[in-house]
């Protein structure tokens, strides 16, 4: 059995399985390894010391392929950031509004997919309760590999404490602003945006109050898509 475990790591047919496959053989090889060391104490049987290398070796290989199965799928989730069609994009730069397939939403009746690309939620921790601002007057800002709050009017700069970011897809329809995770997704209505505000990462809006933060290399094409649904609407 050990054997045949070995050989489909070595055989590489793990390469196209999910990180957590690796990741659960490298801890089942290691405490094999582990335990196999234990009792080669007490035996004099070659054929323990074998097996104790190969469960070693197999461990480390379990772990190599995690490692880079993990940065494999970590760098596809960062690529997917900066990835938006050509075409759509530069219908956008000339003020004209694509419509796009999107095999993840429902549309409505009447309701046209205009916008969607992978990005990130952010959440941040409050504001320090010594630093009298109002939160809803706080714009996000990214520079530097950190973030940063700037409270209006006044333009005090404060550091941004990242709480949690979740990976997902950020789409702007006709009638809905929606963010679709398999955790902390939301869908507001297009029209209830509120202090909209975006840089050159981020795209930033309050819906009753509450704030959400995308963080996407396509903000300022998402911009110009919601400044155009929202006309003559002011935010």
């Amino acid at each position: 059995m050990a054997t045949g475990l070995i050989l489909t790591l070595g055989g590489g047919r793990l390469n196209k399985v999910q990180p957590k496959i690796h990741l659960t053989a490298g801890i089942l090889f290691a405490t094999m390894a582990m335990l196999v060391a234990l009792l080669t104490r007490s035996s004099r049987d070659g054929r323990w010391r074998v097996f104790s290398l190969l469960s070693i070796w197999a461990a480390g290989l379990a772990w190599t392929l995690f490692m880079r199965a993990y940065r494999r799928r970590s760098g596809g989730r960062r690529n997917s950031f900066s990835a938006y069609p050509e075409g759509h994009a530069r219908l956008i730069e000339a003020g004209r509004l694509p419509n796009r397939y999107n095999p993840h939403i429902e549309l409505r009746e009447y309701e046209i997919c205009h916008f969607s690309v992978g990005a990130r939620r952010l959440r941040f921790a409050d504001p320090p309760a010594n630093q009298d601002v109002d939160p809803t007057q706080l714009m996000v800002r990214f520079s530097g590999g950190s973030y940063y709050f700037i409270a209006r009017p006044h333009g005090v700069l404060l550091p941004a404490e990242l709480d949690h970011e979740i990976y997902g897809e950020f789409v702007i329809t006709s009638q809905r602003v929606m963010f679709v995770a398999p955790e902390n997704g939301f869908e507001v209505p297009l029209q209830s945006l509120k202090l909209l505000d975006c840089s050159a990462h981020l795209v930033d809006f309050q819906v009753r109050g509450r704030r959400y933060t995308i963080q996407t290399e396509a903000a300022s094409l998402a911009e110009k898509v919601l400044l155009m649904l929202l006309q003559p609407s002011a935010i």
